[in-house]
């Protein structure tokens, strides 16, 4: 093993010297074989010399002129061999190199096997005597250790494919000359012996005949050369797509217990091959600049560099829907291959289009469920490859967006979302019984498409902060392809649970858009049903009763919902910060388009509580604790254009949701009745509120004739919003 001592001190230059060094012993046999040709394999060539003494000389000086040829190509291949290590050992010495001069930066000392205390020779006495009695202290000095140790073992890791490299490439395995001789097939490529070498290792644990000390062989494998092509092509290539999906299978086998614990040491290897693919399938540029089925794409996939992309995917093709289990309990290889592919989460967004678009292929092919999942398929195995596979897109939102936009340009144009939310036969879960067998909906099904929708329609990976809105056309496309879809499905009001809070994200990204649907007074946004673009900003203008039932569906989850109101509220304030202090058109409109999407808010409460009279008041707590609590008053979708400074519209937001909490668990308790429906006020008492802390910041008397004027506009246009939000949700309304 290689040691902290041997990497600072050793020599990387003897590397160079010695690839010169055999490079010149090539051009010296090169001389002995022209030498060997014109004294030697000519006599036997020749006329004068016949028989079966003739015959002999003849094979043997062509077998030894070959051997002259093999140990050529040894012995350049060799050179090669130690540039490309030169290489390496450069690049990862320099990484422990850094990491040693940034732990001494941070006040470390490092000693000779690099190992890290605190220095205190470069600090005061008083200073000194605090961190001797700082408890974070120890664990501050083995992060630094940990740290140039991982270093260090990324050298040796490359140190071992070197040396493996070296004794595969003297190996005679071209099948020509001395069986023992040189080998005239030797690479220069020190990642393709090591792909050799994990292909075997590969086809072992597929056997069940690898041993322990070559499963850590093949995790070095995994961990060094995940990121390389010509190791992950090799390794693939020798594999094939059948036997990578029975290696992939047998590894998501044995990294999870029935326990359900894990087996680091096979899901190590598991994530490296799911990487591997991941390199292998990388495609030049993005998915716009050349995508699956264009002309450009072709002619790249009939390039050298695209062979192994089109081989192997045609391979995973056929194979997809195989059934590598057995007849009760099927797992094909669609399966497998999406449960593997899922421990690693950048892949090309080429790849995950066209891996996409082959499974709903191979879906609308077989016309139906292939993926029914009978009985339990093991922890970390995918049921649903295609919802594995926009899982990973949520991963990628440029494949996202281009897999879920319904108006794609050229061969990006496609019917993907609409098929998802309209046409697909959603697999379910089957319980094989004594007497009967029970099928159900899988209770994890969609969170894939949820993820991926998410990622499509905002432009973001889920959960990750981003400001609110920007959005292209393409984006904008899928949200309202997704809502009019959930609609003509009939899901939109009782919207799947793993769709909930991605469409709560999604409209909350959208506020701006929504705000003005339901303000239900702008004539632009009712004048259009769809995208468009105006003065550079992208648009989008929903149908109002289609966007109240998504609103209705998210409201199922109480917390999405309260996120979704306290992006409005804040953007009402953001609408309020920019009202001129005199009375006009310009104070008005805001205030009656604010009235009017909080009224359309609490219709839409309206009918949830009295939809599930047994459960409204915990309801009603959940929606205000989210609405109230510390996670909700700076919600990471802040509008780029606040003009009331972002504290001042927080502490406005905040104190009014505070105040007005009892009074939403009041109306959660009254009698669920239509009358009771209509006294659902909280939403105008939020934006009376609201109107008063802006007259107050702008030296108006909340008492005043001004701020009385002001909060009189909108209570016709709450009570509109409110009663046609119930309209639209309730037939006996």
């Amino acid at each position: 093993m290689v040691t902290f001592r041997q990497v600072m001190d050793t020599d990387l230059s003897k590397l160079t010297d010695a690839a010169q060094a055999w490079d010149d012993m090539a051009d010296k046999i090169e001389k002995l074989e022209t030498t060997y040709q014109t004294k030697v394999q000519k006599i036997s060539s020749g006329l004068s010399w016949t028989g079966i003494s003739a015959n002999s000389a003849f094979n043997l000086a062509v077998q030894t002129r070959h051997e002259f040829d093999a140990a050529q190509v040894e012995a350049r291949a060799v050179a090669d061999l130690l540039r490309d290590a030169h290489g390496q050992f450069v690049r990862l010495v320099a990484a422990v190199k850094d990491a040693v001069k940034e732990a001494e930066k941070a006040g470390m000392k490092v000693d000779g096997d690099g190992r890290c205390t605190f220095d205190y020779s470069k600090v005061t006495e008083q200073e000194a005597f605090s961190l001797h009695h700082d408890p974070d202290l120890p664990e501050t000095e083995r992060s630094w250790t940990r740290r140039i140790e991982q270093a260090v073992k990324a050298v040796d890791d490359a140190d071992y494919g070197v040396k493996l490299a070296l004794r595969e490439s003297v190996k005679d395995t071209d099948g020509k000359g001395d069986p023992k001789g040189f080998n005239g097939a030797a690479q220069g490529d020190v990642e393709v012996y090591e792909g050799r070498r994990a292909t075997e290792l590969g086809e072992k644990l597929v056997d069940g005949k690898l041993s322990p000390a070559e499963l850590k062989e093949m995790q070095i494998l995994m961990r060094n050369n995940a990121d390389s092509k010509p190791f992950t092509q090799t390794f693939l290539g020798g594999l094939g797509p059948e036997e990578a999906i029975r290696l992939g299978d047998k590894l998501t086998r044995l990294s999870y217990n029935r326990d359900g614990t894990v087996n680091t040491e096979y899901l190590s290897v598991e994530k490296g091959l799911a990487h591997s693919v991941a390199t292998a399938t990388t495609v030049p540029g993005s998915i716009n600049e050349r995508p699956p089925g264009s002309p450009e794409f072709n002619a790249w996939l009939n390039s050298p560099d695209g062979r192994f992309y089109r081989e192997w995917t045609e391979g995973i093709r056929k194979v997809g829907t195989k059934n590598f289990g057995s007849g009760t309990e099927p797992r094909y290889g669609y399966q497998a291959y999406v449960s593997m592919l899922d421990n690693y989460d950048k892949f090309d967004d080429q790849y995950l289009y066209g891996l996409g678009d082959d499974i709903i292929k191979a879906e609308k092919k077989e016309k139906g469920s292939l993926w029914t999942q009978w009985g339990f398929g093991g922890f970390g195995f995918r049921n649903d490859p295609l919802d594995g596979v926009l899982g990973l897109m949520g991963k990628n939102p440029e494949a996202a967006t281009a897999f879920l936009d319904p108006g794609g340009k050229g061969p990006l144009k496609n019917d993907h979302l609409a098929y998802l939310l309209e046409e697909r036969d959603w697999p379910q879960l089957a319980n094989v019984g004594y007497t009967t067998t029970s099928v159900h909906d899988d209770p994890l099904g969609k969170m894939g498409l949820g993820a991926a929708l998410e990622a499509a329609a905002t432009g973001y990976v889920p959960g990750t902060d981003h400001p609110l809105g920007n959005h292209t056309e393409a984006q904008a496309r899928v949200l309202h392809q997704a809502v009019a879809s959930l609609n003509n499905a009939g899901g939109a009001e009782k919207l799947d649970f793993a769709l909930r809070r991605p469409m709560a994200n999604i409209l909350m990204d959208y506020t701006p858009d929504v705000h003005q649907t339901l303000a239900r007074d702008n004539t632009v946004y009712r004048g259009h049903d769809g995208v468009w673009v105006d003065n550079g900003v992208t648009k989008v203008s929903l149908p109002e009763d289609q966007l109240v039932k998504i609103m209705r569906g998210i409201a199922n989850d109480p917390e999405a919902y309260a996120d979704m109101y306290n992006a409005e509220a804040h953007y009402v304030a953001d609408t309020f910060s920019s009202m001129p202090e005199k009375v006009s058109e310009n104070t008005r409109v805001p205030i009656q388009e604010a009235s009017s999407a909080l009224g359309m808010y609490d219709g839409v409460r309206a009918d949830v509580l009295f939809d599930d009279r047994d459960k409204k008041i915990q309801w009603e707590r959940d929606f205000n604790n989210r609405l109230t609590g510390v996670t909700s008053l700076a919600p990471k979708f802040v509008p780029k254009a606040y003009v009331l400074p972002v504290e001042i519209a927080y502490r406005i937001v905040r104190t009014e949701s505070h105040d007005l909490m009892w009074e939403r668990i009041k109306e959660a308790g009254q009698e669920a009745t239509l009358e009771n429906a209509k006294q659902f006020t909280a939403g105008q008492k939020e934006v009376d509120s609201m109107v008063a802390s802006w007259a107050r910041t702008h030296g108006h008397a909340e008492d005043s004739n001004y701020t009385k004027d002001l909060i009189g506009i909108g209570q016709t246009k709450h009570a509109e919003g409110r009663n046609q939000a119930l309209i639209h949700l309730r037939a006996d309304y």
